[in-house]
């Protein structure tokens, strides 16, 4: 990655600043915060790692990391030589582009790596949508302390969590909300989705990381189908971010036999218009508890990462979701492991489907903790001075 010196005109009017994202939600995330640092700044300079969207919306686009988040240990370890290289590139650029102000969003596996790099170099850092320590291993938040200048956090609890361990914080509002509070639905679409009035609606959201597609749509489409045999009729639909998830899905749905409608582009419109989600872990569940649209979550953990490592990072191990953890109790199903689904797993899917009263208690639950998060910020979040 080239760089540049750093220059009189970028210190007075033209602020520099480097921004780093790793997957497909930091990057929207990501391109709706260069659009507000433009308005702020017309003059800014924004370079950094990120994807199509931030690229449109004006960063200088270093190398292309939405595809580059990663789930489970083995992943992680098949992608060491990856991370070190872009670790490296990265550092050099900062070194040579000297920004006024690095923003990590997300992502905490490679934006703890990166911060220890540019922390030395200097330059101030901002954790925006930082980790969810408060949840897990939260041994990490005295490491945040040492690296980060400020985080910005976007969950109403979060601020007293990170002030309580010493580290500067505002509460922002979560981004998620606020695209969704603004997001126009297409009702036309909507409507066109069920082709009874009486079908119902299972909405399948495997993810936009390839080893997600690829491992958890399989156990939701078995699921689907179990569903679908038990209470006909229903009307399954896969909702997917672009085309290039479309061609991941696509052997695996295949391979089902199943009449699936395979959506693109429309992922909102399907999550508020289903009777039932099954949804992987992350982003998804924030957006489903948003529409208040009941949910069955998939992870991608398997028996013996589960066992020998994750059980032991995580605060509450019987709640890993989000909805679960805000709600401070299981309001939804969370299914861990890799196998095959079971009985059971299809037996609550079922309840959660066609039992009246579980569903009127678990949209209730889910209307609460969206009231408690649809809080905006007490204050705009405004450039920090260093």
């Amino acid at each position: 990655m080239p760089g540049a010196g750093r220059t009189e005109t970028s210190l007075m009017g033209h602020p520099r600043i480097f921004i780093s994202v790793g997957d497909v939600s930091g990057d929207l995330h990501g391109a709706n915060l260069i659009r507000a640092l433009r308005e702020a700044a017309p003059e800014a300079e924004i370079a950094g790692l990120g994807g199509p969207r931030m690229q449109a919306a004006g960063m200088r686009l270093l190398a292309n990391t939405v595809e580059f988040g990663v789930i489970g240990i083995g992943p992680i370890f098949g992608s060491a030589m990856r991370y070190l290289r872009l670790l490296g590139e990265a550092d050099r650029f900062v070194g040579e582009w000297r920004p006024d102000v690095a923003v990590t969003i997300d992502c905490p596996g490679f934006h703890f790596l990166l911060a220890r790099k540019i922390k030395r170099r200097g330059v101030p850092l901002l954790w925006y949508i930082p980790p969810q320590l408060w949840a897990w291993a939260s041994w990490r938040v005295k490491k945040l302390r040492r690296r980060f200048t400020k985080v910005a956090c976007v969950l109403p609890h979060e601020e007293a969590f990170f002030r309580n361990h010493g580290v500067p914080v505002a509460f922002v509002g979560h981004p998620v909300v606020d695209h969704l509070r603004s997001y126009a639905l297409d009702e036309v679409f909507i409507r066109s989705l069920r082709r009874h009035p009486d079908e119902r609606l299972i909405a399948i959201l495997p993810g936009s990381r390839r080893q997600e597609v690829a491992g958890i749509l399989a156990r939701q489409l078995a699921v689907a189908r179990s569903l679908a045999e038990r209470h006909p009729p229903c009307r399954l639909v896969v909702a997917l971010a672009d085309e290039k998830h479309r061609a991941w899905a696509e052997p695996v749905l295949r391979g089902s036999g199943l009449n699936v409608l395979t959506v693109v582009g429309k992922t909102h419109e399907v999550q508020s218009a289903a009777d039932l989600a099954l949804a992987k872990s992350g982003t998804t569940t924030l957006e489903l508890l948003f529409y208040e649209t009941p949910m069955a979550v998939f992870y991608n953990i398997s028996w013996l990462q589960w066992n020998l490592l994750v059980r032991w990072l995580v605060y509450q191990p019987d709640r890993l979701t989000l909805p679960n953890i805000l709600a401070g109790r299981r309001i939804v199903p969370e299914f861990m492991h890799d196998g095959p689904p079971d009985a059971a797993m299809i037996e609550e899917c079922s309840r959660l489907l066609m039992d009246e009263t579980r569903r009127t208690k678990v949209k209730a639950a889910l209307a609460a903790v969206h009231r408690f998060i649809d809080k905006p910020a007490r204050r705009p979040m405004r450039p920090a001075r260093y």
